[in-house]
């Protein structure tokens, strides 16, 4: 159901993905009960009243239910599963925990001398895939470290200047670091690359709002 809604309206809405609350999911938790309850009571309803109308709408009905648990399923499958199943398998050493440690020990300008280095001398000895700057700039960005946070970021936009999501993130780092101005020609930046970032959008018009 979440997939489901997140992608027909093409982002969300009163649900903070990064955070995972908003009351988008209170609604959710009621409707997984009420909604299996409502079918149910019809399908009584249309045992105690028989007739090939009822039978025949019951029985649409219960087709067009499992074919979006079917579809919520495929997508929970290709989105979360899969992803995760390969990097199980990925032999790859995550470039996130290497630049971590030297971030505690040496700094992070040193982090990211040490980013171009192994990627220079060993591109398929570490993962290098986006979501690995991206994660531990999150990382910085909850323990507070917004100074490390953004410089990481800003080298995922580096590596990948056409992703609008290494955009939105920086421009996060930067709106808890309190740069509103750069933090709003980040937004934009991520919304240029990817109009349909509602994110970006809401996080744009909050910034924006006196």
């Amino acid at each position: 159901m979440l997939l489901l809604t997140v992608l027909a309206l093409k982002g969300t809405v009163g649900l903070d993905l990064a955070a995972f609350t908003g009351t988008y999911l209170t609604y959710l938790s009621f409707a997984q009960y009420l909604i299996p309850l409502a079918v149910l009571e019809l399908y009584f309803l249309a045992q105690d009243h028989p007739g090939a109308l009822r039978r025949l709408a019951m029985a649409g009905m219960l087709f067009v239910l499992t074919l979006a648990m079917a579809v919520g399923l495929f997508l929970v499958t290709m989105g979360m599963w899969v992803p995760q199943v390969k990097a199980a398998f990925d032999p790859r050493r995550p470039i996130a925990e290497a630049l971590s440690a030297t971030i505690q020990v040496k700094g992070v300008d040193e982090a990211v001398k040490q980013y171009h280095a192994l990627k220079a001398s060993a591109p398929t000895t570490y993962n290098f895939d986006e979501d690995q700057l991206n994660s531990l700039g999150y990382r910085l960005i909850a323990v507070k470290n917004f100074k490390d946070a953004i410089r990481i970021l800003q080298l995922n936009v580096e590596v990948y200047p056409k992703s609008s999501n290494v955009y939105d993130s920086l421009g996060e780092a930067y709106m808890n670091a309190g740069e509103r101005a750069l933090a709003i020609a980040n937004y934009r930046k991520s919304l240029e690359l990817n109009p349909k970032n509602a994110n970006g959008a809401r996080m744009l018009k909050k910034l924006q709002t006196p």
